[in-house]
């Protein structure tokens, strides 16, 4: 690959080997992308009813609308397959986000955040056709209501947060697109904002919220015109996994890496809801730094154990040669 900046005579001339892979990573990266692109906004339609007309069953013919999921008549199995199914989805996504997972399996960027882009999509496509109703009459139908419009606004407003704060972060790094093509392309098209001196972005959403993309789902995950039994367990299940993964793993990494800037940021800026007040943003804040804290003296307490050890056993070993032998 070239040198940005270089002259012409210094830049390193791609091998082979090296445009071979380029080649490889800008296919698959594209690949993923697309794939995640369709399926999400046929995602986006089946949490949302009366989409069949714009997503035909001829095209995707399980994609229409959560509640024309087949209906289970043992409410048990039914529960059981939709929880497993959301775990499906979840454990994979927080796990394989996690940095000792990343330098564990070894791959590079621009491998590993397009397959980890195609794992989460196909989990997602795996809950979207297997999911089970288990529960024909609604707990709220608003449709017919002056309610109906009202909530698909708060649809239509989550998803389209949801959306732009991929933007202010960066969508095409998030959605390894920049990884893969090994072009910063955010950088490129001048939407890269100005960040703080930790890199941390505070632009825009997250100067509203922390996690406006997760804002954003919870807010159309309980965005139902029709709320049935398995869409409100749908609802309870994403937003327990949402806070869960947040709160026990999201934050607490970046207290850890970022510091006490990043628990400033969390005591001046909610998680999820821009008008949580302040006194709770504190508590939170302050949660999360305790976490961190102990997850350091943790560390820093096995350290000084197994020097403290290995220093006493040095110096035993000393004695015992120095002592003369009777």
């Amino acid at each position: 690959t070239t040198q940005p900046g270089a002259p012409r005579n210094q830049q390193q001339v791609p091998t082979t080997r090296n445009m071979a892979a380029s080649t490889a990573t800008t296919i698959v990266c594209i690949a993923c992308y697309a794939y995640f692109f369709v399926l999400f906004v046929l995602y986006v339609g089946w949490l949302l009813p009366g989409l069949t007309t714009v997503v035909p069953r001829g095209i995707a013919p399980y994609v229409s609308s959560i509640e024309d999921s087949p209906v289970n008549s043992d409410a048990f199995t039914a529960f059981a397959t939709n929880t497993f199914l959301i775990s499906l989805f979840a454990l994979p996504h927080s796990f394989f986000a996690r940095d000792f997972v990343k330098e564990a399996i070894g791959l590079g960027d621009e491998w590993y955040r397009p397959l980890h882009i195609l794992l989460t999509t196909a989990t997602l496509q795996a809950h979207m056709h297997f999911w089970q109703s288990f529960d024909a009459s609604p707990i709220w139908d608003a449709r017919g209501t002056t309610f109906e419009p009202l909530i698909a606004g708060f649809f239509v407003s989550g998803f389209l947060f949801l959306l732009s704060a991929t933007f202010a972060l960066d969508h095409f790094s998030l959605f390894g697109l920049s990884q893969g093509l090994g072009l910063d392309i955010n950088k490129a098209l001048g939407l890269n904002g100005t960040e703080n001196q930790r890199g941390m972005v505070v632009r825009l959403h997250y100067s509203l919220v922390a996690h406006p993309i997760m804002t954003g789902f919870l807010v159309i995950s309980w965005s139902a015109t029709v709320m049935s039994a398995s869409r409100l367990l749908f609802a309870v299940l994403m937003t327990s996994y949402i806070v869960f993964a947040v709160k026990m793993l999201e934050e607490p990494d970046l207290e850890r890496k970022i510091g006490s800037p990043y628990t400033e940021y969390l005591a001046t800026v909610p998680s999820f809801c821009p008008f949580a007040p302040k006194s709770s943003r504190r508590r939170s804040a302050k949660s999360t730094k305790i976490q961190a804290d102990c997850s350091v003296k943790t560390e820093s307490s096995q350290r000084d154990q197994g020097f403290s050890l290995a220093t006493v056993a040095s110096m035993i070993y000393t004695v015992s040669k120095e002592i003369p032998q009777s």
